[in-house]
């Protein structure tokens, strides 16, 4: 177990709120400290867009929403059956996944105990959740046993293809943490026919200049910790992707989803990439 679980806490609280303000999550979602934090946030983020730099929120929305594109097209596809989303938090992804797709498919919340059990009653106050759409308490750096990946994975139906996404996860841990969970998700996806792994980061080439400067220092307050950029650019990363295993992988700039991102400004869509892997 991580020394200091609770330092990613804050982050699931304030993009619970996002969720919940954007129409992405029902309102059983939002918490008090959400709330709190999304109002403490909104003056920094006014500042940020007034002087043409990244707002957070937008950059939230823009990662959240390419990657339900590049879900639903692997689902479309016939490639998923199953997804299993890593420190799930407060996402509304998985209500909206199985309210779309229903028995086809088995939507797997995880996140530490204690963000587990606050997911579980905010599902069972909206009437959520159920036989297909599920919360379990992983530790992502656990490599087996109780409270593994490995371990919760075993109750997927083992003939449907599988994804899993890590949204608002990478850049809270150092490099060899990173790479670590990349080798691990390999062994676990090469379990199923299919294996897809979802995630967002940030790369050097991206995130130059003073205002970025200034947005990853805030970054780091607010998460209270270090924000890791681990990759100078897409070829370091995905090159680090296929030594874990990947066959192929894409580093998406959601820029290039506009009309599925209408809410992101393009500035702030541009600070972040979507990882499309395939195992």
């Amino acid at each position: 177990m991580r020394p200091h679980p609770e330092t990613i806490s804050p982050t699931a609280h304030y993009t619970g709120t996002v969720w919940v303000r954007n129409g992405l999550a029902p309102a059983s979602f939002a918490t008090r400290q959400g709330e709190a934090l999304y109002q403490g946030l909104r003056p920094m983020n006014a500042v940020l867009r007034a002087a043409g730099g990244p707002s957070l929120e937008a950059m939230l929305l823009a990662r959240h929403q390419v990657i339900d594109h590049l879900l639903d097209r692997a689902f479309a596809a016939g490639q998923i059956g199953a997804v299993v989303e890593l420190a799930a938090g407060l996402s509304g992804r998985g209500a909206r996944m199985a309210a779309r797709h229903g028995p086809a498919i088995t939507y797997l919340e995880t996140d530490l105990p204690h963000m587990a059990d606050n997911k579980r009653a905010a599902l069972a106050r909206a009437g959520l959740g159920g036989e297909h759409h599920r919360v379990v308490a992983v530790d992502v750096l656990r490599d087996d046993g109780a409270l593994s990946l490995s371990e919760a994975c075993r109750e997927l139906p083992p003939g449907r293809g599988l994804a899993v996404i890590s949204e608002g996860l990478l850049n809270y841990f150092p490099r060899a943490d990173v790479t670590t969970l990349w080798r691990r998700l390999r062994r676990v996806l090469a379990g199923f026919p299919h294996g897809l792994y979802l995630a967002d980061l940030h790369l050097e080439e991206d995130n130059q200049g003073p205002l970025t400067a200034g947005f990853r220092q805030l970054l780091s307050v607010f998460v209270r910790g270090s924000v890791h950029l681990h990759f100078a650019d897409v070829s370091t990363c995905r090159r680090e992707l296929e030594l874990a295993g990947f066959a192929r992988s894409e580093l998406h700039c959601p820029e290039v989803f506009t009309d599925l991102v209408p809410a992101a400004d393009a500035v702030s869509a541009r600070r972040v990439r979507v990882v499309e892997a395939w195992a």
